[in-house]
């Protein structure tokens, strides 16, 4: 009888599985930062759109923006680009304020993937508080 022998099997094995798992490895860090960007843009919406409507109507656009910068920074948020948009509405006699944050994804790293520059964008409205607003 003859013994069939496999040897160096497991090392081909290991060379094709290798480059697919850092792949996928890969893919898991790119959701990651994904889904953390669009949770930390959502909150600096929401935090710039209740800030700015405390504020009086003079610094309303102002201390919108700055308080989404700056909460975006101070997260250490995966953003390369953050634009920022306030804009005061009225619907009868309520008045409004909506930010809309911006926000360019970092791909520093996940370059083997090829993925296009994404962009998270998140928007949040706030009644204006009538009566510290003037």
């Amino acid at each position: 009888m003859t013994e069939k022998t496999f040897r160096g099997s497991l090392t081909v094995e290991s060379l094709l599985i290798c480059p697919v798992l850092i792949l996928i490895f890969l893919l898991v860090v790119y959701a990651g930062r994904l889904t953390d960007a669009s949770f930390r843009v959502h909150r600096a919406a929401d935090v710039s759109a209740r800030v700015a409507s405390q504020a009086n109507f003079a610094s309303m656009v102002s201390r919108g923006i700055a308080t989404a910068r700056s909460d975006l920074a101070n997260n250490h948020s995966p953003c390369v680009d953050v634009d920022v948009v306030i804009v005061r509405g009225r619907t009868g006699r309520i008045h409004t304020v909506t930010s809309t944050v911006t926000c360019t994804l970092n791909s520093y790293g996940i370059g083997l993937l090829s993925i296009p520059k994404r962009i998270v964008r998140a928007s949040s409205t706030e009644v204006v508080d009538f009566f510290s607003a003037r």
